[in-house]
């Protein structure tokens, strides 16, 4: 059996659903779900998401807490179960040990190919499908298994004149509490935020606001131009108690204090190259990554073909001369057309619209 029966597509769906909220907090190991069901009366049985960190896994989570109801049940999960002993021991055996008698998957994993094989040969039905949203929620760990580089996502506030601004406080003042609520919660879903060292110069914080949400904070990492970066920016020598990483080309200078991890990759006339420098963040456990762009980083970044979705939210208000264009190569919704970027989402966030934009999605 390889296709999806209309209960199969909605226990996937429920399973990605679940994962969802917790993208940001899983560490370099993807956030899976696991659900157990009752398949002759389509109940749960029980259900787990990768804990905090990335271990112990959802499979052996959800499979522990069903015990013995365990038999004769139906596991759907987000991503293909691990089959090799590393940090845990495998999700393949504890499933074939558990009496689970059939396992929907909703993605491939090419790190952990040969897992259906497995629980087939043990007697256990099994679909891998092609699940769309089990696709989307598994973007950046499967980019980084396939391209070595996590899954990136540019978020940009827009004043109605078309301008930029990249520092915090010119952000809280022209975008309304639900759209800086919006982008809160794309922060604390992603494992790091990317700024250019023209943005760190305008001292943001690159914090998560919410309310009870600040440890979700991810790693904070500045670009280094040409001419380096010092302790002078806020990000690199100001005291906040968030992890904050530079990458730099080899031969710039970094002034930064210990507490400050330094990346080094080659690039050209000071600039690292930004293929090397996502990978560098994909080997770093970094599956999705957000960048808050100025205008250069953005320009090489869609001229590069390394932006996979863009969250674009425009504002009444307006800039003027105290912000920048966002391109100055013409209307930024030509320059996403042109890179392969297609409308998704539109949305009012109060007076704010979000426009989301990302490639037609082929399964991996």
């Amino acid at each position: 059996m390889n296709e999806l029966s209309p209960d199969d597509k909605r226990w996937l769906d429920a399973a990605a659903r679940y994962a969802a909220p917790f993208a940001g907090t899983t560490g370099d190991s993807p956030a899976v779900a696991a659900l157990v069901v009752q398949p002759q009366s389509q109940t749960l049985v029980t259900r787990a998401v990768t804990a905090k960190g990335g271990r112990p896994h959802a499979e052996a989570q959800a499979i522990e807490a069903a015990g013995y109801e365990a038999a004769g049940c139906t596991l759907y999960v987000t991503l293909e179960p691990c089959n090799a002993w590393g940090r845990t021991p495998p999700c393949v055996d504890a499933i074939i040990r558990s009496g689970i008698m059939r396992v929907v998957i909703g993605a491939a994993d090419p790190r952990h190919a040969g897992s259906a094989a497995l629980l087939e040969s043990a007697g256990i039905e099994t679909v891998i499908a092609d699940h769309a949203p089990s696709l989307a929620l598994h973007a950046g760990h499967l980019l980084r298994q396939t391209a070595e580089r996590p899954f990136v996502t540019v978020a940009l506030a827009l004043s109605s004149d078309g301008r930029i601004d990249r520092s915090d406080e010119a952000k809280t003042s022209l975008l309304g509490p639900g759209a800086r609520d919006w982008i809160g919660m794309l922060r604390a879903r992603s494992d790091a935020i990317l700024v250019g060292a023209a943005g760190a110069r305008n001292d943001p914080d690159l914090t998560v606001k919410l309310p009870g949400l600040a440890r979700r904070t991810p790693l904070r990492v500045v670009l280094s131009g040409a001419t380096g970066v010092d302790r002078r920016m806020n990000l690199i020598g100001g005291f906040s108690g968030y992890r904050t990483a530079i990458i730099a080309e080899t031969s710039v200078a970094v002034d930064a204090p210990v507490s400050v991890e330094t990346i080094r990759v080659t690039g050209k006339q000071g600039r690292p190259d930004l293929k090397l420098a996502l990978a560098a963040l994909g080997n770093e456990g970094v599956q999705n990554l957000l960048v808050e762009p100025g205008q250069r980083l953005l320009a090489a970044l869609l001229e590069a073909d390394l932006v996979d979705a863009v969250a674009l939210i425009t504002t009444p208000g307006s800039l003027g001369e105290a912000g920048m264009l966002a391109s100055p190569d013409g209307l930024i919704t030509e320059l996403l057309a042109a890179a392969g970027l297609v409308e998704l989402e539109r949305q009012h966030l109060g007076a704010d619209t979000l426009v989301r934009y990302g490639r037609p999605w082929t399964p991996v």
